[in-house]
């Protein structure tokens, strides 16, 4: 409870809310009995759904208070931590000790011993897969974050960054063998989209590279979760094309 007392501490008056998906029983039951006696603390069950644990979503969902990407939480007056954010603060602010450690999942197919591990930034995730027993045969991808946002590796000589939260590796590449075919006008994608956009729409802005188009549909309030990708029955690389159109647009912006 301290660790929570510390970043509450912060700001002056500050209420702290602790959201915990509604798939987690154990967890929520264990969290209500330890803040019982916290009146500045709440837990909050969420709906169990994807993507929740944004910080637009986390906000809209515990506060009712909105934000879009020209904004930060702080103008929504909150501020949004992880669980490994508030140990950090704790471990910073009464223990003196800084940011050298990350948790790391290693999983998929394609790991013999699948598992997690606490190791130190800057260590190599070939030896990450090394301590969970190696490759399996046949691994045909490797990707580094969770399976809707991650990124495909091309070598796993890679240092464990702060950012860094898993290592997911696949003996069969399924993505890679969908074959795209032309958009059905079915609106899935814009029906899965949290940000409510219309992803087939940014996508064919992306792909003439129309940045003024792509900007006056919101293309920049993507959060690129990669649901609209995962719903697309034309298995068209929505979040891939806005994604790489988002880039484009910052780094104009950067230009100016």
């Amino acid at each position: 409870m301290y660790k929570r007392q510390v970043a509450l501490s912060i700001f002056d008056h500050a209420k702290g809310i602790i959201g915990i998906e509604d798939n987690k029983p154990e967890a929520i039951k264990v969290m209500q009995a330890a803040v019982a006696s916290e009146p500045d603390i709440e837990v909050k069950v969420l709906k169990t759904k994807y993507p929740q644990g944004g910080e637009r979503q986390l906000i809209y969902a515990t506060t009712g208070r909105a934000i879009n990407s020209a904004m930060l939480p702080a103008d929504a007056g909150c501020v949004v931590d992880n669980v490994d954010t508030v140990i950090a603060v704790y471990e910073a602010v009464i223990l003196g000790k800084p940011v050298m450690d990350r948790i790391v999942t290693v999983t998929g197919q394609g790991i013999k011993n699948p598992q997690n591990f606490d190791v130190l930034s800057g260590t190599d995730m070939a030896e990450l897969i090394e301590a969970a027993g190696g490759l399996t045969d046949n691994v045909s991808k490797v990707i580094s974050g969770g399976p809707m946002m991650g990124f495909a590796m091309y070598s796993l000589d890679v240092p464990v960054i702060k950012g860094s939260s898993s290592l997911l590796v696949f003996q069969n590449d399924v993505v890679s063998k969908l074959e795209e075919t032309a958009c059905i006008r079915c609106g899935r994608c814009g029906e899965g989209c949290p940000s409510h956009l219309l992803p087939a729409k940014l996508a064919s802005f992306a792909a003439k590279n129309d940045e003024a188009g792509f900007v006056k549909f919101d293309g920049m309030e993507c959060v690129m979760c990669g649901s609209c990708s995962y719903v697309c029955p034309a298995k068209r690389p929505l979040t891939q094309q806005i994604k790489a159109m988002r880039s484009i647009v910052l780094a104009n912006r950067r230009k100016k």
